[in-house]
């Protein structure tokens, strides 16, 4: 006999049986039909002198209406096991929500192997059982196999919004069962309003905004990781990688899994399947893993959880509760393989009938395969041999007039499943973070463009725009208690440009990227329940060039780095901290690259902490950052402190900004929770951010406010308000000497309403204004439609415009430029406009076929006037030509090539016995414009194996020497004359596992 807790409803009765009927309580017979009787679960409630059967006694939540009698027994027996029938609906209505626990007892012995403990007492340590079965459980959402009643149900889930800390407003249970090949969790998710259950269809993987179920598993019981399973109401599945304890979270991540829904006239209820062999867990007889139940109800913004988290509490796995009663599942034997072929066609219209490589029409087919191997329980090694990431979604245009590289998020499924090991340092979970932090891996530098040009002359080239990736492969996973594993490497070909000779009518080959070999190695130990950890991590890049022309790329690069993480204080208190170095080496030429290079300017005139020097073959430095915070409660603190070298280079392998910098940050912040009259929730933080160069001058002095509201009726808002002190700018000049930054302000905001709406909206609003009369401004608005639940209409505007006091233009070296040491660095005034529409579409035709749509024309224009120079080093005034000093600035046409193009003529001072130098240069006036169109047909035609069905369009246009900039002219006639280049692409491939 054993006795577990389940929830006491406000009223309660027992069905007794008698001779094939089954009498409740209030006595008046009643035929029920089998599509009433959904939760599966034969439930009764003990009392005292009652005759309830004893036999096959579950536990079985009821409530009901006077006047109510059931049609057959609850329980019969057949086969000597007991089986389910159908009881009345009356008596299978749930309470509204879970009240006072009550001893149950299980007459029937629980089968072999199946543990003692049941479910969780009220205020015990939070304990899940999952219950072994001989026989599976059929997937069919019903949750009425007879094998659900032997797992005690977990019922306490308690809100976090909108009352937090309150019961769930609508009943729930969640039982789990196992056996060799696979853990189901079963979920009744009662609702008094079936009709209300929000139940949109969406493509895997994205958010519906509809009645979901989530289950966490910590399976290497780490308390750091955790795979996150969702379904919502209408069947469409989600699945989510999280790590750092739920400060990263990855939903690139595809494992195979099952899912099954069913509404009825209690609510919904769910049954997933998730198979051994796509779980990570340690080689033991005895399995503890991490659990998590999270049930969120749409019309309501209502997110329940088992175990509660506060919204006041840090962290997330680490909080899960334990689940136990697993043991004896061997590791499966996991060999997947996921062959693919692919076919591509490529149609254009030549801009110019001699050029060969504009072909009409050309055509590509190619196959490849993905590979997935459990060396054990808890280390899977990854593999992809061809690989083509052709359906992959498309970057977002972008005009980027900064002095440095624009990141650019990684969109490849093999490089994105799974990095969460390879994520380096971090700041605790503290509300410090410097935007210059580097990344040491950064895989979009594997198959990147190649970064050599043609150096045979012809009037026409074909250059690649991608490097072939001919295999990589990945291992990861925690093959002992506690440490985690992660290696990754790539190799990539040769790439070579073709050139066309119009005059010899002869073909040229250039190499323009060399092949090389990409490696990545991450070792970390967890510990503490997850509270700590310490990890290591080492780079490496090699390259075998043939071209003298690639001597500018560093032939190797080296990077490595220790960090470690500690929480103490019921995780109330954190400290971070990393600590990496980098070596590259290569021909002087790529050395002095690297020291040309925006991140450090070596050549910058002024510096003292460093110089340039032409004959170095290596480069090295270091990175180190340390955090410590309060990361608990209503009050939060941080401060930090960080440092780049001036010689720490990743970008190789990894990607960084800038170096030569030494940051410190301090902020301190409070949050509301509890619902007020006006919000539900919010925070407000105050942070100083102060920067320095290794030569001790301060670059940045931010002051900033910002935070964050949720108001009564749902919608969010966030804010925020900088004043940056003035300092000096060591960039403005592209390694010239220092110039000064003035002083400016900027305030930003943001708004969006209920989601829940079948129309919803965002909109965001930013103004920026210097001391010396520059500003910027943005505007963002946002409509999401969503008609029914299988169609979505998003459209998005952005309008963005500013005048930039300081925009560099070129740089004319002159002896007699004393005050900015011998070469004028010539400015110019920048009106830029920036707009663009993004607009999507999705259509979901089942969970396993959808369409989406994804369109954005853009046009930018940047127009330069009050051509200057910099007066005078480490300020910010200059020398207006045509106004100050006596210089004259005139227009001109230069020769450029067989033609002219409009420019401009410069007196610096306007005598004509002078010394200074007359110079020109080119009008840098231009405006540009684009269309990006992709739709993609995806088909899951049985799991693990898709079709893909993708077109794509783009269009462009570039004019040089002229800003003029209309939204009319631009998306309305000049974009849709230029020519348009399509591709379509069709991509099957097909799931193997063993």
């Amino acid at each position: 006999m054993r006795t577990f807790s389940t929830t006491r409803p406000a009223r309660r009765h027992c069905c007794t049986a008698t001779s094939g009927r089954s009498t409740c309580s209030w006595g008046i017979p009643r035929k029920v039909p089998r599509r009433d009787w959904s939760t599966g679960i034969a439930r009764e409630w003990a009392r005292s002198a009652t005759t309830c059967p004893r036999s096959c006694f579950a536990s079985h939540r009821l409530s009901g209406r006077a006047s109510s009698t059931c049609t057959g027994p609850p329980w019969h027996a057949r086969g000597g096991a007991c089986r389910l029938q159908p009881p009345c609906r009356s008596c299978a209505t749930p309470p509204s929500a879970p009240a006072t626990p009550t001893a149950l007892t299980l007459q029937s012995p629980p089968p072999d192997g199946a543990p003692a403990l049941a479910g969780r007492p009220v205020g015990a340590p939070n304990t899940v059982t999952a219950v072994r079965v001989q026989r599976a459980p059929a997937l069919d959402g019903r949750l009425d196999d007879p094998a659900w009643a032997l797992a005690p149900a977990v019922t306490d889930l308690r809100q976090t919004d909108p009352a937090e800390g309150a019961a769930v407003s609508e009943a729930t249970e969640v039982r789990i069962l196992y056996d060799e090949a696979a853990v189901y969790i079963g979920a009744r998710l009662f609702d008094r309003t079936p009709a209300k259950i929000v139940r949109r269809l969406a493509r895997r993987d994205a958010s519906s905004h509809s009645d979901e179920f989530r289950v966490f598993l910590d399976s290497y019981h780490d308390r750091r990781t955790a795979f996150e399973f969702i379904v919502n109401a209408a069947g469409v599945k989600r699945d989510i990688l999280i790590g750092a304890d739920g400060a990263f979270d990855d939903a690139s991540w595809d494992p195979v899994w099952q899912a099954a829904v069913s509404i009825d006239s209690l609510g919904w209820s769910a049954e997933i399947r998730i198979p051994l062999s796509q779980l990570r867990f340690a080689k033991e007889q005895d399995q503890v893993w991490g659990v998590h139940f999270v049930r969120w109800i749409e019309r309501k913004n209502e997110q329940a959880m088992f175990p509660f988290i506060g919204k006041k509490e840090n962290g997330l796995v680490s909080r899960f509760a334990d689940l136990v009663g697993i043991r004896d599942v061997g590791a499966p034997k996991r060999l997947e393989i996921l062959p693919y072929t692919v076919g591509r066609g490529t149609y254009r219209r030549p801009d110019d009938p001699r050029n060969p490589f504009e072909r009409p029409a050309s055509y590509h087919r190619g196959a490849g395969a993905d590979l997935k191997y459990g060396v054990s329980s808890s280390l899977t090694l990854d593999a992809t041999l061809n690989p083509d990431f052709g359906q992959v979604e498309v970057d977002e245009t972008f005009v980027n007039l900064s002095a440095f590289e624009q990141f650019l998020p990684e969109h490849r499924p093999f490089f994105v499943e799974g990095t969460e090991i390879f994520n380096f340092g971090g700041n605790g979970g503290g509300i410090n973070s410097f935007s210059g932090s580097p990344l040491f891996f950064y895989s979009r530098r594997i198959g990147r463009e190649p970064q050599g040009e043609p150096t045979s002359s012809g009037e026409f080239d074909d250059i690649p725009t991608s490097t072939t990736i001919l295999g990589a492969a990945k291992l990861s996973g925690r093959p002992a208690n506690g440490w985690s594993l992660g290696m990754v490497d790539a190799v990539t070909a040769r790439e070579r440009a073709t050139v066309f000779d119009t005059t010899t009518r002869t073909y040229l080959r250039d190499e323009v990227e060399p092949p090389a070999n990409y490696f990545a190695g991450r070792v970390r130990r967890d510990a503490s329940d997850g509270n700590a950890s310490v990890g290591l991590l080492a780079t490496a890049m090699n390259r075998w060039p043939n071209a003298p022309a690639l001597d500018i790329l560093p032939r190797s690069a080296y990077a490595g780095g220790l960090d470690f993480f500690r929480r103490w204080g019921e995780k109330t208190y954190s400290v971070a901290g990393s600590i990496g170095g980098s070596y590259i080496e290569g021909d002087p030429a790529a050395i002095q690259e690297a020291q040309k290079s925006s991140n450090r300017y070596y050549r910058r005139p002024d510096a003292r902490s460093f110089r340039y020097d032409p004959t170095r073959t290596s480069l090295a430095g270091l990175n180190a950052d340390l955090y410590l915070n309060k990361v608990s409660g209503a009050w939060r603190w941080g401060i930090a402190g960080s440092t780049s070298s001036p010689g720490f280079e990743v970008n190789d392998l990894g990607f960084q900004k800038r170096v030569d910098q030494v940051s410190a940050a301090a902020a301190v912040g409070r949050r509301w929770t509890t619902p007020g009259k006006v919000f539900r929730q919010a925070n407000a933080y105050l942070r100083v951010a102060p920067g320095w160069n290794y030569d001790g001058d301060a670059i940045d002095r931010p002051v900033k406010a910002f935070g964050y509201v949720q108001f009564r009726n749902f919608w969010t808002g966030d804010w925020s308000l900088t004043y940056d002190l003035p300092v000096v700018d060591d960039r403005l000049t592209r390694g010239g000497p220092l110039a000064g930054r003035p002083a400016s302000w900027t305030a930003s905001a943001d708004v969006t309403t209920d989601s829940r709406k079948t129309v919803s909206a965002y909109a965001f609003a930013s103004y920026q204004r210097t001391a010396a009369g520059g500003w910027w401004m943005s505007a963002i608005p946002q409509v999401t439609l969503r008609p029914s639940t299988a169609l979505s209409l998003k459209a998005t505007g952005g309008y963005v415009a500013g005048r930039a006091m300081a925009q560099i233009v070129t740089k004319q070296a002159d002896s007699t430029a004393a005050a900015t040491l011998g070469t004028r660095y010539v400015f110019g005034e920048l009106v830029e406009h920036q707009a663009y529409v993004t607009l999507r579409a999705g259509v979901t035709f089942s969970p396993s076929l959808s369409f989406q749509l994804y369109a954005q024309p853009f046009t930018f224009s940047g127009d330069y006037r009050n051509f200057k120079e910099l007066r005078a080093r480490k300020t910010f005034k200059f020398n207006q030509y045509g106004r100050d000093n006596g210089s004259t600035i005139k227009d001109t046409l230069l020769a450029s090539g067989t033609g002219s193009v409009p420019g401009y003529v410069v007196d610096p001072d306007g005598a004509s016995d002078s010394a200074a130098t007359r110079f020109t240069f080119a009008n840098p006036d231009f405006r540009t414009r684009s269309v990006k169109v992709n739709a993609v047909l995806r088909w899951e035609y049985r799991p693990g194996s898709t079709l893909f069905v993708v077109w794509t369009q783009s269009r462009s246009g570039y004019v040089p020497y002229d800003a003029g900039f209309d939204v009319r002219r631009d998306f309305g006639g000049e974009l849709f004359r230029d020519r348009p280049t399509n591709v379509l692409l069709v991509k099957v491939s097909y799931w193997l596992s063993r």
